[in-house]
């Protein structure tokens, strides 16, 4: 058993732990109100280069099953704190500590080579910075359990010592080697982004066009129901269903490209001018972004895809040409965005909430990874209801978009004339095929953008140095 001097030993090193936590814990909280926010370890992780995205994750260990809380309390910091001591207090006396009980920086390379992470001098260093010491420094035991503490949970599962310290250096964002001038190479992110997105929206297009074509239809005419729209779909056969194919793909395809490209950079940037905080109105704001650029490019594509669709032109020649005598290829801008914008907004952030819900971070405070299958359900969800909530904007752009070439219509004129003629109800002609074919397509849209974002991510960090982010 312990003797006395042992257990004062032991007490003593707790009451040190305990104040180099507190201590911590008041570096974090930048203003002094004695609470930490989302923001202030964001800009914590900022000042050690470690990924932003983990000050959301810190915030719900943090505060436990209270997922209403948007701030951290020093009682709560100090649970988790105590809860993880033994763990990291075994990871940390594992690597060769001296007499001093601190880990010097000249062994720290060493001894993450023989956990198998390829460590430079370079990585040793980033490891070194993220744990808020100097190169030439060495690391004490407060100093690593500060810096485990900002680490995702999923970093800190594996209960071999070992483990942790490579999950913890293999969280450390290296990054490629520098080029001849010494500065960083970045990689094409935001291109990727547009790859995904062009990938996702044209798959989905060329799927569900011929439910686009019947809702179209339905839209376009005041007088037609779904029983005829079925008839007439079946004399013009499938050939006839896929008129308008080619503008569509086009337009859909390099909107969608343009939009997830510009949410991603409007995103970072706004995240990176907010320090992680109002994540929710930062989303929607980016994806407002997005859609006003890709609608840009979408609107002449959609124009020529609908009069094709209902059988005003027979050919895209055709359209174009007609376009130019009936107002350009511009018509029903005015309706496109009234539907564009809320439409990706709400879907985009309702996907984005939907998902956490699904991964429980709302109520556990932690993550859990989702199924490729239901992060896929999620996104088809997510854009259903967006549709459906759109879907008066819809009926108004059909309506401008396939009338007569001498016909100049507007957004506030059409919206009268349905309301007078066939009450709000006709406002939501064509909600049930658009939410068919909507959800689909959010599903592809959303979930299968992120999807392809992931794997055209993880097909580049292959190519790239093994110790990655």
């Amino acid at each position: 058993m312990p003797g006395k001097k042992q257990l004062i030993t032991v007490q003593d090193f707790f009451r040190f732990a305990e104040e180099q936590g507190r201590q911590f814990f008041d570096e974090l909280d930048s203003d002094g109100d004695g609470v930490v926010q989302q923001a202030d370890v964001a800009r914590m992780l900022r000042k050690r280069n470690l990924p932003e995205k983990y000050a959301r994750n810190f915030i719900d260990r943090a505060r436990g099953n209270r997922w209403w809380q948007t701030t951290v309390t020093w009682e709560q910091y100090q649970a988790l704190m105590d809860e993880r001591e033994s763990k990291l207090l075994r990871a940390y006396t594992s690597m060769q500590v001296n007499d001093q009980g601190n880990l010097e920086a000249a062994t720290l390379k060493e001894s993450l080579t023989k956990m198998g992470v390829e460590a430079s001098s370079a990585n040793a260093a980033a490891l070194l910075k993220a744990m808020g010491v100097e190169s030439n420094g060495v690391v004490s035991y407060s100093n690593f359990r500060n810096f485990v503490m900002l680490l995702p949970a999923k970093k800190l599962d594996g209960l071999d010592p070992n483990l942790l310290w490579f999950n913890a250096a293999s969280s450390i964002p290296f990054g490629p080697p520098p080029d001849e001038e010494g500065r960083e190479r970045k990689g094409p992110s935001f291109l990727l982004a547009a790859m995904a997105g062009a990938i996702a929206s044209g798959s989905s297009t060329l799927v569900m066009h011929p439910v686009d074509t019947l809702k179209t239809r339905l839209q376009s005419d005041s007088t037609a129901t779904l029983a005829s729209v079925a008839r007439s779909a079946r004399q013009s056969g499938l050939r006839g269903l896929y008129k308008g194919i080619a503008p569509a793909f086009t337009g859909n395809a390099m909107g969608h490209g343009v939009r997830t490209c510009a949410y991603e950079t409007s995103l970072a940037a706004l995240s990176s001018l907010s320090g992680g905080a109002a994540e929710l109105q930062m989303q929607g704001l980016a994806s407002g972004v997005g859609t006003v650029l890709g609608t840009c490019i979408k609107i002449p594509c959609d124009l020529l895809k609908q009069r094709l669709q209902v059988g005003r032109h027979d050919n895209v020649v055709q359209a174009v040409k007609a376009a130019g005598k009936s107002g350009g290829l511009y018509r029903g801008t005015a309706a496109v965005f009234a539907r564009e914008v809320p439409f990706y907004v709400l879907g985009m952030v309702g996907f984005e909430q939907i998902k956490r819900f699904a991964q429980g971070s709302f109520k556990h405070g932690t993550q859990k990874e989702l199924a490729p299958w239901e992060v896929i359900l999620i996104g088809g969800v997510a854009g259903m209801l967006a549709a459906v909530a759109t879907t008066p904007a819809d009926v108004v752009k059909t309506r401008i978009m396939t009338s007569a070439i001498d016909q100049r219509l507007t957004a506030g004129g059409v919206l009268k004339d349905v309301l007078a003629k066939e009450g709000p109800l006709g406002l939501f002609r064509g909600a049930l095929p658009r939410a068919i074919w909507t959800g689909p397509q959010g599903a592809m849209h959303f979930a299968g953008y992120e999807l392809a974002k992931n794997a055209l991510a993880g097909s580049k960090q292959k190519r790239q140095s093994p110790v990655s982010a």
